[in-house]
């Protein structure tokens, strides 16, 4: 990944980051968790389906979608002697999810981890996510979670150079990964993440990793 990959990267996280302490002094406390739900107006979560906001997914409430930028790291192994080979890219994921209870949700994405320059080819790797989350608030406005689940993963590995594996592979594997959330206002949050993905590559299965920063829309 090039210095000029990085440049616009940064000046949006900076803008995205620069608008927290503004809107959060508006909102006050006015605000709710994505990743656990908000109390309602007796303090409690509601168990009745009518006072839960909808989701996208079947079988759950409180339901959001969002969008991360940032940084992928490869790490492979096999650099051909004398040539040159990336390890880092920019990636991106699209996701929405929703809650099974106050502690526990289910989020579904599509990750894009980017493409690297290797052995004068490249390498590309993408693939869709499910994921079980387990949440844990720190306050008010702010959250944390874990999470686990599977991706299915499709990998592209071009080289002109003899010896270096080739191909496309896909594959289903282990996917797990951490994050924080602050909630700006009612509808709308900032998330960071880190997320770890275990790709099937022509030369092997390696674990890829995104570490991320976006917008979170709340329904």
């Amino acid at each position: 990944m090039t210095k000029n990959h990085l440049i616009p990267l940064s000046a949006c996280l900076l803008a995205i980051l620069g608008t927290v302490p503004a809107v959060a002094q508006d909102t006050g406390r006015s605000t709710r968790m994505v990743d656990s739900p908000p109390t309602n107006t007796m303090g409690r979560w509601s168990d009745a389906d009518t006072a839960r906001p909808s989701s996208l997914i079947p079988l759950t409430s409180y339901g959001y979608v969002g969008i991360n930028g940032g940084i992928s790291d490869f790490g492979l192994p096999g650099c051909a002697a004398g040539a040159s080979c990336d390890e880092t890219d920019i990636g991106y994921k699209v996701y929405a999810g929703g809650q099974f209870s106050r502690i526990f949700g289910v989020e579904v994405s599509y990750v894009d981890l980017g493409r690297l320059d290797r052995n004068g080819g490249d390498v590309r790797a993408r693939g869709v996510n499910l994921g079980l989350v387990a949440n844990w608030p720190l306050a008010e406005q702010l959250n944390v979670f874990g999470k686990i689940g599977a991706v299915y993963g499709w990998t592209r590995t071009g080289s002109p150079v003899p010896g270096v594996a080739i191909g496309n592979k896909s594959d289903m594997n282990l996917s797990y990964g951490a994050g924080a959330q602050f909630d700006i206002n009612r509808n709308w949050a900032i998330r960071g993440d880190w997320d770890a993905y275990r790709m099937e590559f022509a030369g092997g299965r390696d674990t890829v990793s995104l570490l991320s920063i976006g917008g979170v829309y709340k329904f």
